[in-house]
């Protein structure tokens, strides 16, 4: 099988998992987010307005059909920008020497191309999770696009920006330099007498933290402006929150 279509399927298999397991803690999030409520009090009041435990899994909808999308144009934007990069690059000596270089301004670039497929799906998904009345994902976009238009579509695009550009560049920088360490160590292990066993347990594991020390290391970025992009989309009026540095500002008084 092409390896191409292999990232792009194993990709979207975890992210599908990933989303299927994180998105409670992600509806908790946008509730404690847009309404200053403790965890206690965000749980309560997901189950009480949203119609029991399901309320923890609304708006997943969008995220679960796009996850493929998304990755796919993540991983073909990061692997064509480090191509040209590379290819650009003079000599062998200055490939090397600017590969992590290289690999951060992929990872942005790619951060910002997939920011204009993620906004209107993060606008339904914070809707969704944040308001009770709202009921499929498809009549929330077609309700927003009706009354704010592509306006409110790409509400809190700003935010999501600052959030996701830089920061994929750094998750894509901690991510390639933790398996550049994981190769080494499988180096080691490999003409041992049991180097095959332990280096392919080595290679899973390493390769499972290097993706969460990767997302750890990019989330330290981007919490305040993941706030400030909730509170702007789940806001249905465009007159409360005008720009990112106007809800900010509101948000620090």
């Amino acid at each position: 099988m092409n390896p191409i279509l292999c990232d792009f399927i194993a990709g979207s298999f975890g992210g599908a998992c990933g989303l299927l397991v994180g998105h409670p803690m992600d509806t908790i999030k946008a509730w404690q987010q847009n309404s200053n409520y403790g965890m206690g009090n965000a749980m309560y009041n997901i189950i009480i307005r949203n119609n029991g435990l399901k309320g923890f899994y609304r708006g997943m909808y969008f995220p679960l059909l796009s996850n493929g999308a998304l990755n796919s144009v993540v991983f073909a934007v990061y692997g064509a920008q480090l191509r040209y990069l590379q290819k650009h690059t003079r000599s062998d000596r200055l490939r090397k020497a600017y590969w992590r270089k290289h690999v951060f301004i992929a990872g942005s670039v790619a951060g910002l191309a997939q920011v204009f497929l993620a906004c209107p799906i993060e606008v339904v998904k914070v809707r969704l999770q944040t308001l009770s009345f709202i009921g499929h994902p498809w009549a929330c976009l077609k309700d927003i696009f009706r009354r704010e238009g592509m306006a409110g579509i790409y509400r809190g695009i700003t935010p999501m920006m600052f959030r996701d550009v830089f920061p994929y560049g750094v998750y894509m920088y901690v991510y390639e330099y933790m398996l550049e360490i994981e190769r080494r160590l499988h180096r080691l292990n490999n003409e041992r007498a049991a180097g095959a066993s332990i280096g392919g347990a080595l290679q899973a594991s390493l390769i499972a933290t290097a993706g969460a020390v990767a997302g750890i290391a990019s989330w330290l970025f981007i919490v305040p402006f993941d706030v400030v992009k909730t509170v702007m989309q789940a806001e249905t009026d465009p007159t409360v929150h005008k720009s990112m540095m106007h809800c900010f500002r509101s948000l620090i008084k």
